[in-house]
């Protein structure tokens, strides 16, 4: 007699369960931040930055030598101002970048979402690097007391160098316009860093010096993030001023081999 035909139980599933998959992209972005940290920690000692090492450190040597007499110059009267300035800068740079982000999501706009991708991988980046240099060098705050400007002084929790704002906001401003080449943005997202570099300075968070290290810093992991891919596979796009300039931060990027 025969046997009727039975249900075959389900096969069993060949995708992983959701917490290997969390913790498989977890241990990928872990990967790809501590790459680009090592990248950046090795890229001042390739010898075509040697040159731009010497003049950005000399650059912030004048800088240092003249960070009391250029930021006291500044009206005590700026400071609230010129704070809840760059704080409005950080944020509406860093609300640029999420707008499109979340614009390519509703979208399916690929090109949308992947600049909101490499934009918090630079943002990324720039938060660890920041970190570290702080609890490194220790600068004392402006008007913190006497000392205030030293280096290694002990204030790893709250250091001035360098500045946290600037370094930020010209990661992201660099991220979104080296994706982009859109002449509005570029002047909108740089315009936003410029005015950050500045009002750091008039409300007397930050010595000159300081914000010039974190907007030159924060400008290179933004280019090197943006351009990480095409770099490594030897392809250039944009137009011919967009390759006319790739060509030249070939020679100041950091250290992209």
């Amino acid at each position: 007699m025969a046997v009727a035909d039975a249900p075959l139980p389900d096969a069993p599933s060949t995708s992983p369960p959701p917490s290997e998959n969390f913790l498989g992209a977890v241990g990928s972005i872990g990967k790809t931040i501590g790459e680009d940290e090592w990248h950046f920690i090795k890229a001042p000692f390739h010898k075509k930055a040697l040159v731009w090492d010497g003049l950005f450190l000399a650059a912030t040597g004048v800088l240092i030598a003249n960070d009391e007499s250029v930021l006291y110059q500044v009206p005590v009267g700026w400071h609230n101002t010129s704070r809840n300035i760059s704080d409005g800068a950080l944020y509406g740079a860093s609300a640029v970048a999420g707008g499109i982000y979340l614009t390519g999501l509703f979208t399916s706009d690929e090109h949308s979402q992947e600049v909101g991708i490499r934009t918090a991988e630079a943002a990324a980046d720039s938060v660890i690097l920041y970190g570290a240099m702080k609890a490194i060098f220790q600068r004392q705050r402006p008007y913190s007391g006497p000392g205030e400007g030293r280096f290694f002084a002990g204030d790893w929790t709250n250091g001035s160098f360098p500045s946290g704002h600037a370094m930020f906001t010209w990661t992201i401003a660099s991220a979104v316009a080296h994706q982009y080449h859109s002449i509005p943005l570029d002047l909108a997202m740089y315009g936003l860093a410029s005015t950050v570099t500045v009002t750091r300075v008039t409300a007397g968070q930050h010595f000159p010096s300081d914000v010039f290290v974190g907007s030159i810093l924060g400008y290179l992991i933004g280019d090197y993030v943006a351009h990480k891919q095409e770099k490594i596979g030897g392809i250039r796009h944009g137009n011919k001023f967009q390759r006319a300039s790739d060509a030249m931060l070939d020679h100041v990027d950091i250290g992209v081999e």
